[in-house]
């Protein structure tokens, strides 16, 4: 299987908000792939943390967390980091994606996801990005 890299200047770190140990590792591998340098939080409050004072080119958010859920999280950069983009990989009920603020998350992913599918969509967000000074 063939990976490209994702241009660097475009997307320079993630952070990873997910509880499930497994899918947390695949999706770590499928960004440090595209040489995308990894932050994790294992819950809602590590997550809230990791936020503040970071610079983040991305954020990938299950939204069933312990501590602080999804919603909580994107409120928070909706109102403090509203450039960011977060995409979602959840096993949430359409009802609950419904209530998503789609101004803040650009792409929700249901689980279980396809590898490709999720790089793809990764990708196309690295690439609407600015590249930063």
């Amino acid at each position: 299987m063939t990976f490209m890299t994702v241009d660097p200047g475009t997307c320079q770190r993630a952070l990873v908000v997910e509880d499930d140990p497994a899918i947390r590792r695949l999706v770590e591998k499928l960004l440090q792939r595209r040489g995308i340098v990894i932050d994790t939080a294992h819950d809602g409050r590590e997550a809230l943390a990791r936020l503040k004072g970071s610079d983040y080119s991305v954020v990938v958010l299950d939204l069933m967390l312990p501590e602080a859920n999804g919603y909580e999280i994107i409120a928070y950069i909706k109102n403090n980091l509203p450039r960011l983009p977060v995409v979602v990989v959840s096993a949430v009920s359409q009802q609950a994606l419904a209530q998503l603020d789609m101004d803040v998350v650009k792409v929700v992913i249901s689980k279980p996801f396809d590898v490709h599918d999720f790089t793809d969509k990764i990708t196309a967000i690295c690439r609407e990005r600015p590249r930063q000074a």
